[in-house]
């Protein structure tokens, strides 16, 4: 599917790479599938509150943990409270998978096996 998305605009990935994001996967749904696997997988979804907003959600070892990206007063997206500010969600999520996450509860972690999408 090529679907385009302005919060996901990013030259060096290409959209196979983004099937960490599920679209308007709820909580729930996330969790379920979050069961099946490893700690540290995790998957970015559409915030069930606001829809404009993004969540990420992640395997840890106490369970399930879902963090949303803020955004800061210059459109940049920012992870917890302690995340230095990104200019897209990739960006984030990349920089994740070599740093430890900001995250109270999380601080050991990083974003290292992507939940995808299953194509059909």
């Amino acid at each position: 599917s090529s679907f385009t998305h302005p919060h996901f605009c990013y030259d060096l990935l290409t959209s196979l790479s983004l099937r960490w994001y599920h679209g308007a996967l709820s909580r729930s749904e996330a969790e379920s599938l979050l069961t099946l696997c490893k700690e540290c997988s995790y998957l970015v979804r559409n915030s069930e509150t606001s829809r404009l907003d993004y969540s990420l959600s992640l395997r840890s070892c106490q369970g399930f943990m879902h963090m949303k990206f803020s955004q800061s007063k210059d459109g940049r997206y920012i992870l917890g409270q302690n995340s230095p500010p990104f200019d897209t969600i990739p960006e984030v999520i990349h920089y994740y998978t070599t740093h430890k996450l900001p995250i109270k509860g999380a601080e050991h972690l990083s974003l290292l096996f992507p939940v995808l999408v299953q194509t059909l």
